[in-house]
């Protein structure tokens, strides 16, 4: 709510991005309570996205590209492409088929011919309750295979999300969605 109210008084040209530590009254799909512990990685981000480009004119795709830029942040890291972090339609991500550790919920405003969208996102990083975390599957990638890899951050992996996921939409922009679909599906639970 609090970006919701900033978004307008902002210049365009200027990001604008909400981090929580800790989260009291996030929002899930279809009205569903977001619960969200300490150790969880919990951002809202505005973009702006003019209605007459490949992305306005397919703007379903946000989640999508949201939940990829997430997976693909963990795993475009050197060493850590097979930690087993997936996208599940439309808008979870998943630890292998077996469980959520986070999802993503956009809202979108068309004023005029911009889309004015916030995307809500969160993801366990460092809370093994309820369900597990991204660095709990580091240690296990870590015992499973002898490697070493260190334990990532909230803030590293939220900066990480948002710069892939300027990346994605980039690329949407440019090729439509044949550019990201590819990518996509080598990460999809389904």
């Amino acid at each position: 709510s609090l970006i919701g109210r900033l978004m307008f008084d902002l210049p365009e040209e200027m990001g604008l991005i909400a981090v929580a530590v800790r989260q009291t009254q996030g929002k899930g799909r279809g009205g569903n309570v977001w619960l969200s512990p300490m150790g969880c990685a919990l951002s809202t981000l505005h973009i702006s996205i003019p209605l007459h480009s490949n992305l306005g004119q397919r703007i379903p795709f946000i989640q999508h590209l949201v939940s990829l830029a997430v997976v693909e942040a963990v795993r475009s890291i050197p060493g850590y492409e097979d930690i087993e972090l997936r996208v599940k339609w439309p808008n979870d991500i998943y630890y292998s088929d077996l469980m959520k550790i986070g999802g993503v919920l956009v809202n979108s405003t068309l004023i005029e011919t911009t889309f004015h969208i916030l995307i809500g996102f969160g993801f366990n990083v460092n809370n093994s309750n309820p369900t597990i975390c991204i660095n709990d599957l580091i240690a296990k990638f870590n015992r499973e295979e002898g490697t070493e890899l260190k334990p990532l951050s909230a803030d590293c992996l939220i900066a990480r999300t948002v710069t892939v996921l300027e990346r994605l939409i980039e690329i949407f922009q440019e090729k439509g969605p044949n550019g990201v679909l590819p990518q996509y599906y080598k990460y999809w639970v389904h």
